[in-house]
């Protein structure tokens, strides 16, 4: 505040000035200029505030996405990370990194143990954000690694088949364990078995299948016995055959029923095999409402039950089935 004040008098006049600020070295100093208060600044956060992984195999890996948010008002620089605890490790993270206001940005925390047993540990990350550095923290579990080599039989029976015909099984192969495994071997014995599918260089990790698919073509009549042996990192298993070589039958069966409802471009005929499971015995569809199947044995009895198929190759349920006994 400015003070003025006039004085007039004979042969003088003047106006003399004052103010509230001391002179240098006495009084009250003059307050500071405030910093202004539209600074722009940054805040760093982390969603999940931590990770762990329990019950990782050695030499598997595990990992967790973290989303880094900017909820501040400036840009966000990330300089740099540090991690600690054995087996823990970042992917995704290219540093130094920025994030803009109101945006995120993400990246992984991987474990991969190197022995059994419990680890802790960290991420901190380095910016200039005011609560620099943001810790994440990790805990994992490392189990010792055990694959398992494991199948959906332990024997497959394909009845009677006619001879130089065939008929065709599958067997599921399962890695049970928590490890990786590899197959070097499929080998099938036992004449007129042969398998198709999984092989050697086939890899499952932890929960994965692979599919063998098994055939016996009879090349006489009579009983057949083999074996598919599978040799493996996780050891081996096998796997027993059975079947039997038939004479074709001068019989056949003749099919027929109603035509479909639908919009459909023909049929599919199933016979059933001898594990209770239909086999389609017609490549391509029927477009009448009839089939006759000569593929078969005397002394047999047989199931079947027909599909319609449309333009999509979408097929229909299985109709009821009907039996054929053949003398």
């Amino acid at each position: 505040m400015v003070l003025a004040a006039s004085m007039i008098g004979s042969g003088c006049a003047g106006v003399v000035m004052g103010s509230n600020t001391s002179p240098s070295g006495s009084g009250t100093p003059p307050p500071s200029t405030p910093p202004p208060t539209n600074t722009p600044q940054p805040q760093l956060s982390a969603t999940p505030t931590s990770a762990s992984f329990p019950s990782i195999a050695m030499g598997v890996s595990g990992s967790q996405t973290i989303t880094l948010q900017n909820g501040g008002t400036g840009t966000v620089t990330i300089s740099t990370a540090a991690v600690t605890g054995a087996g823990f490790s970042t992917s995704g993270l290219a540093l130094p990194t920025s994030i803009a206001p109101g945006q995120n940005s993400t990246f992984n925390v991987v474990f991969t143990p190197n022995a059994a047993g419990n680890v802790t540990g960290s991420v901190s990350l380095a910016s200039d954000a005011p609560n620099s550095p943001l810790v994440i923290s990790t805990s994992g579990s490392g189990l010792a690694a055990t694959p398992l080599l494991t199948s959906s039989t332990s024997s497959l029976d394909f009845g009677s088949v006619v001879v130089g015909s065939s008929s065709s099984l599958t067997a599921t192969l399962i890695n049970a364990g928590n490890a990786n495994l590899t197959i070097s071997s499929v080998v099938a014995s036992g004449a007129g078995f042969s398998v198709s599918g999984a092989g050697a260089n086939t890899t499952l990790t932890p929960g994965q299948t692979a599919a063998l698919n098994v055939t016996f073509t009879p090349a006489a009549t009579g009983s057949a016995a083999g074996s598919i042996t599978i040799a493996s990192t996780a050891g081996g298993l096998s796997i027993t055959l059975l079947g039997s070589g038939g004479q074709l039958s001068s019989h056949t069966v003749a099919l027929s029923w109603d035509p479909s409802t639908s919009d459909v471009v023909g049929y599919y005929v199933y016979r059933m095999l001898a594990d209770g499971t239909y086999g389609k015995i017609n490549s391509a569809p029927v477009v009448l409402t009839d089939y006759t199947d000569t593929n078969i044995q005397s002394g047999q009895t047989y199931t079947y039950v027909v599909t319609a198929v449309n333009a999509d190759n979408v097929e229909s349920d299985y109709s009821d089935p009907v039996l054929a006994t053949i003398p």
